[in-house]
């Protein structure tokens, strides 16, 4: 009987699939219908804000009202639960971590895929009921902008996290005061409302956050006649998501050690 070495690449494609799987069968089997719930419970909540705001707006610019929302909406829920699923990853495979190929960073990124996977299911569903059922387009005009944005968002959301998870592990209390950031953020994304249409002190104040950029440029490569904000630059994202990433990413290096004790 012989063994065969594997390469590190090997090795940590592997931990990553078992650490999918795990996760999924996690939510799944967690409770009864949980492959159902997995689902369902982001759609639901998708569709109780876009009933709701619907009711109020008619529409934005030369967009339906409910097509804005769900572009804009779906993946700000995502990135968020990137970040809060990430910042408690450690916490919640704290065990595994006795396994010597198993490391901290594995478990984040692992969580990472598993919601881009819910939410790419989620916005698929939610594009196919709006075009056949209310007539309604949601498929992007420009797909590889879209696809690079989306990427540039997912990674700000995982450097997030990731920072995060390094700073609950010091202070745990910051996990408490995250959740109360990004419900603040949600309203200051230009989820809600189109952001040409607050006044301008107001709208450069609000170009600091990176995740109004995201969200208006997924706007843009969705739909033909969105319109092009003055202010709103993807290079911003870009230049944070590197230097968040770079940041967590060295503080994850420091403390890669306490975080596996035990």
């Amino acid at each position: 009987m012989s063994f065969q070495n594997r390469s590190s690449l090997r090795i940590v494609q592997s931990v990553l699939f078992a650490l999918i799987l795990r996760e999924m069968r996690t939510r799944i089997s967690g409770r009864r219908f949980g492959a159902f719930w997995t689902l369902f419970e982001p759609i639901t909540q998708v569709l109780i804000f876009v009933v709701m705001f619907s009711l109020r707006s008619a529409s934005a610019s030369n967009v339906e009202y409910p097509a804005y929302l769900v572009s804009g909406m779906i993946p700000f829920f995502m990135m968020r639960n990137i970040i809060t699923k990430g910042m408690a990853a450690v916490n919640a495979n704290r065990a595994l971590f006795a396994y010597k190929q198993i490391k901290p960073l594995d478990t984040i990124i692992a969580r990472s895929i598993v919601e881009i996977a819910i939410y790419a299911c989620v916005y698929v569903l939610f594009m196919v009921v709006m075009y056949v059922w209310f007539d309604l387009d949601l498929f992007m005009v420009g797909p590889l902008r879209w696809l690079s944005v989306i990427g540039i968002g997912i990674l700000l959301s995982f450097s997030i996290g990731l920072l995060f998870c390094m700073l609950v592990d010091i202070i745990p209390e910051v996990s408490n005061v995250a959740g109360i950031l990004f419900m603040v953020l949600y309203f200051l994304s230009g989820i809600i409302f189109p952001i040409w249409a607050l006044p301008n002190e107001i709208i450069s104040v609000l170009l600091w956050n990176p995740f109004v950029h995201i969200i208006d440029e997924l706007r843009l490569a969705t739909f033909s006649y969105y319109p092009d904000h003055v202010g709103v630059n993807i290079f911003y994202p870009i230049k944070l998501t590197v230097f968040l990433l770079c940041l967590s990413l060295g503080l994850y290096r420091v403390r890669r050690r306490k975080l596996v004790a035990i």
